[in-house]
């Protein structure tokens, strides 16, 4: 789509006046600030809510896998008015803590003043640093200006919340070496620089190379990149998910990513605009267990709160200020996120296949290294093995309207257990256990007999 880079421009200061970045030090990146005790929140009148989201599976921190809203978040609500009119969220720190509630382990891009309110709250914070990309500088310049960035936060602790700062999105190759630049003088300060990249769908114009290969290696050459973050936004009206345009793009992700021995984080769609499809439990489920099925290790949703523009509808938080049903349904995949990163996260990726039809620049199931067979129709599959070399799979349904029953056979002989994503621990892969929901999907492993 011709208009998407500037359409998220736009939409990034519709929701929050200005785009945002962080500063998160690495030797701290593994730490969620301190927990400390406070009164439940009523969310739409149920304290259950609350509780359900204090109790359940263990956080993972955001260099296990960053879970996190993407875009700007208001220094205050809507113009004010969020709260008065009887919204779910009144202020800032109210804000942060419904992130949490809603399974995020990192906030949106803010600003400095609101880092105290990231750490109250669990959360570490991207950092909004309001820089010029376009504007030419030299190392110096650009170290003293993140330098002076990092020593505004006065609060030691504050400083400790900080996990990325924020440079661009979508930028052309011609910018790479400014952004390696800044990127630079952000590792300087012990933190991650923030650079999201197109999807392969943008025009050769939008990338400023031939091709999206070309792009992806010049961006890995120039910015040196500790991860890779894109967008891909392929469901529409009716529930219809592109798999040419959607799988295409994360294989050329895995394999980059993995080329280069550094992770991949997928932005995906949170909301419903233009022609996008309306977000459900299938939309939010087929977009997060690909992405673990191919190796990723942080989503981000686009976006938590309702812009103000256009068609933009069902996010999280809509215009004025109340949860829709959306809230819930993200909460409810990002805790399967939690439970499953304890396991999930020591994995390494080997291989995905697909089965039925093979999207384009994927692979079927004769490439398969550890499943000796699969049953069932319209199924993708990610093939890991952990340190010791024990196979391990992620079998996603595709099918985002059915429900699918399906079988695996490990090449490796032995009893298969599900790594559950209910916070169960393991269990029996057997009877009723062999059912996919639509999109959704599932770790097995095998264990010897």
């Amino acid at each position: 789509m011709t208009t998407k880079s500037s359409r998220r421009k736009f939409v990034a200061t519709a929701i929050s006046g200005a785009v945002a970045s962080i500063v998160a030090p690495k030797t701290l990146a593994g730490n969620l600030p301190e927990q400390t005790e406070s009164a439940p929140t009523i969310i739409n009148g149920n304290v259950s809510a609350q509780k359900a989201a204090d109790t359940g599976p263990k956080r993972v921190a955001p260099s296990e896998f960053i879970i996190f809203p993407w875009g700007g978040m208001p220094d205050y609500p809507a113009d004010a008015t969020w709260g008065e009119i009887g919204g779910d969220i009144s202020d800032v720190n109210s804000m942060m803590k419904d992130l949490y509630n809603c399974g995020f382990n990192t906030s949106g891009f803010t600003n400095v003043k609101n880092l105290k309110h990231a750490r109250n709250n669990h959360l570490m914070g991207m950092l909004f640093s309001g820089i010029n990309i376009t504007h030419e500088t030299t190392q110096e310049e650009a170290d003293r200006t993140i330098k002076t960035l990092v020593e505004s936060i006065t609060d030691p602790e504050d400083r400790k919340a900080v996990y990325t700062i924020y440079l661009k999105d979508e930028p052309k190759v011609a910018m790479f070496p400014q952004l390696n630049i800044f990127s630079e003088a952000v590792r300087k300060q012990n933190v991650l620089p923030y650079i999201n990249l197109f999807p392969n769908y943008a025009s050769p114009y939008e990338l400023g190379s031939k091709d999206y290969i070309e792009h992806l290696d010049k961006y890995v050459e120039i910015c040196k990149p500790p991860y890779i973050s894109y967008d891909n936004y392929s469901l529409y009206d009716g529930g219809r998910l592109d798999e040419d345009r959607f799988y295409s793009n994360i294989e050329l992700i895995r394999n980059k990513s993995l080329q280069a021995g550094i992770p991949f984080w997928n932005i995906i769609l949170g909301n419903a605009h233009f022609n996008y499809a309306e977000p459900s439990d299938a939309t939010l489920a087929i977009q997060v267990y690909s992405t673990l099925a191919y190796g990723g290790k942080g989503i981000g949703y686009f976006t938590f709160y309702t812009p103000q523009v256009g068609n933009y509808r069902l996010a999280p938080i809509d215009r004025f200020g109340y949860r829709t049903k959306t809230w819930e349904m993200m909460r409810n995949i990002n805790l399967q996120i939690h439970s499953l990163v304890s396991v999930y996260g020591k994995l390494k990726s080997v291989n995905v296949f697909h089965t039925g039809t093979v999207p384009r620049n994927a692979q079927g199931i004769d490439s398969a290294k550890l499943v000796e067979s699969v049953k069932g129709d319209s199924l993708l599959v990610g093939e890991f093995t952990d340190t010791a070399g024990k196979p391990y799979t992620m079998v996603v349904n595709k099918n985002i309207h059915s429900s699918v029953a399906f079988d695996v056979q490990f090449k490796q002989k032995g009893r298969i257990m599900i790594i559950s994503q209910f916070d169960q621990g393991m269990v029996n892969f057997t009877g009723e256990q062999r059912w996919l929901a639509p999109g959704c999907g599932m770790l097995l492993t095998v264990e010897s007999p």
